[in-house]
């Protein structure tokens, strides 16, 4: 299905994307939505776009979209070292053991949740494989969702597009639903109470350093350099570990990281400058995620497929949910882990900044990318044990 707007006319296609962000962080100042979130409403406003057939869809037509792509390549490793630089790794360390903990509850609900929906739902001859892609791709986000594929040749399945289209759609609706979560009172009792976060008041105090042009032309500078050196260092690091993961974020993560804490007091100045724009970056690129959303292949495919991804996610956060009262985990270390499960750091750490949990942003990318680590083994290992 063609759109009114095309794939190769470059500038409206980032004008409907920049404009998504834009509608996204005014509404949240006007306070149009209540308590909605603006990263909320830039994903449905630009998933109604592709939805209605204004922009092209970034999922399952076959059609490469190069400002999507311009998205994906180069705003997440520019602004994580944005999102990073204020970071203090001690800090980190004492404070993102909870979120380490939903982190892996969260996967052990997708892996149990995984079994009952196979039980329940008949996927046809290679359900085993099909259940295996889908765990992985809700433990660790949609990048284990090809490496999981490929080892087990699901890449020839006719399942295999629609899989992703379905991903898609499934996840996006998910991540809404947890942008929800917090203004949901019914739930508060199974919650612990949130501590403040003083880092986000001192961020947007008196006493926070104003936006300049030099700071602009500093931070991004700094920003693309870390990104640089990570995609330089990235190859070799997975020569040397003998993997085929992209340990392109990774690498960018922990740069961004040594940087911060090697030079704390000389980039106290940036900070502000830094994640103002990287948060904007996220924003973007969470209105490229919306327009991923395919609802046409995820209707060809029929209820069965997205039914089986509906399953493990509600099992996945009833189970989180029950399991924070015994933890005593708040409602943000619940939700802000179980999007990095469903869909990796790159919504995850967005997901927190945009909430207010500046000091979750780390510890969101850190735990997404465990998430990276471990998906498609677990996926594997579903697989080869339902096959």
């Amino acid at each position: 299905m063609s759109s009114i707007i095309n794939a190769d006319q470059h500038f409206l296609v980032l004008a409907m994307v920049t404009g998504a962000a834009a509608f996204g962080i005014w509404s949240e100042h006007k306070k149009w939505f209540g308590k909605v979130s603006g990263i909320l409403v830039t994903m449905i406003s630009m998933s109604l776009l592709a939805m209605l057939g204004v922009v092209p869809v970034g999922s399952g037509t076959g059609v490469s979209v190069p400002v999507y792509d311009m998205v994906f390549d180069y705003f997440i490793p520019i602004s994580i070292p944005l999102l990073l630089l204020s970071s203090n790794i001690v800090k980190i360390i004492k404070e993102s053991g909870k979120l380490l903990l939903a982190f892996i509850v969260g996967a052990i609900g997708v892996v149990i949740g995984c079994f009952i929906a196979f039980y329940i739902i008949d996927l046809g001859d290679d359900a085993g494989n099909t259940a295996g892609v889908i765990a992985a791709t809700l433990v660790g986000g949609s990048i284990n969702f090809v490496a999981t594929g490929e080892t087990l040749n699901f890449s020839t399945n006719p399942y295999f597009s629609a899989t992703i289209a379905v991903d898609n759609f499934a996840a996006n609706l998910y991540v809404l639903f947890l942008f929800l979560v917090p203004a949901l009172a019914f739930l508060k009792r199974f919650w612990a109470p949130v501590k403040e976060d003083v880092s986000v008041k001192e961020s947007v105090g008196v006493n926070q350093s104003p936006i300049t042009m030099e700071r602009i032309g500093v931070t991004l500078f700094l920003a693309v350099l870390i990104a640089a050196g990570g995609g330089l260092l990235a190859p070799y690091l997975q020569q040397l570990l003998g993997t085929e993961l992209n340990l392109g974020i990774l690498v960018i993560t922990l740069l961004s990281l040594l940087v911060a804490n090697l030079f704390p007091k000389k980039l106290l100045h940036l900070e502000h400058t830094a994640f103002s724009i990287g948060l904007w970056m996220m924003y973007a690129f969470l209105a490229v995620i919306g327009a991923s959303t395919n609802i046409y292949e995820v209707l060809k495919v029929g209820p069965s497929l997205l039914l089986f991804y509906l399953i493990i996610m509600v099992f996945h956060f009833l189970f989180l949910m029950v399991t924070a009262r015994v933890l005593k985990l708040n409602v943000y270390e619940v939700i802000v882990s179980s999007a990095a499960n469903i869909m990796g750091p790159s919504v995850a750490a967005p997901m927190a900044a945009s909430l207010g949990q500046k000091k979750m942003v780390t510890p969101a990318i850190l735990v997404g990318i465990l998430g990276y680590v471990i998906g498609t083994f677990i996926g594997v290992s579903i697989a080869l044990t339902l096959a």
